[in-house]
């Protein structure tokens, strides 16, 4: 998928618009990294309350997330979810332990396509090599 020519002939800026519009882009992908369903946020919120701890993101704070129309888009292969609001996208790692939570001051479209490109440094999600975005 060409996260940065999606991101070109679109006009989306809120998280909703975005995971739909990746659902549909992603219906020609055989074998995605990335996997954007319409349950993903459902799915998320359970793996919260099943790993609920003192370290680990709680409702509380999805619905402190949530006043700022985060929403979570895309759970990676290895299970890793990635959400965001209009202004920043998170990596969340499939511990769901908060310090190790990256923010990127990207709207979603602008993280994917400069992760795509290699641009963005996480611990969390694998580097990109050069093959991967031709």
């Amino acid at each position: 998928m060409n996260f940065r020519e999606i991101q070109e002939k679109s006009d989306v800026q809120d998280p909703h618009s975005f995971l739909q519009l990746m659902i549909t882009e992603q219906q020609d992908e055989d074998d995605p990294f990335f996997i954007f369903q319409t349950d993903i946020e459902q799915r998320f919120e359970e793996n919260v309350r099943f790993l609920a701890s003192e370290d680990t993101l709680s409702e509380a704070d999805i619905h402190y997330w949530q006043e700022t129309d985060f929403l979570v888009v895309c759970q990676t292969i290895d299970g890793d979810f990635i959400g965001g609001n209009s202004d920043e996208s998170f990596v969340i790692p499939s511990s769901l332990y908060k310090q190790d939570i990256e923010i990127f001051p990207l709207f979603l479209s602008e993280f994917f396509a400069s992760y795509e490109e290699g641009k963005i440094d996480s611990s969390i999600l694998p580097a990109v090599s050069g093959s991967e975005t031709e």
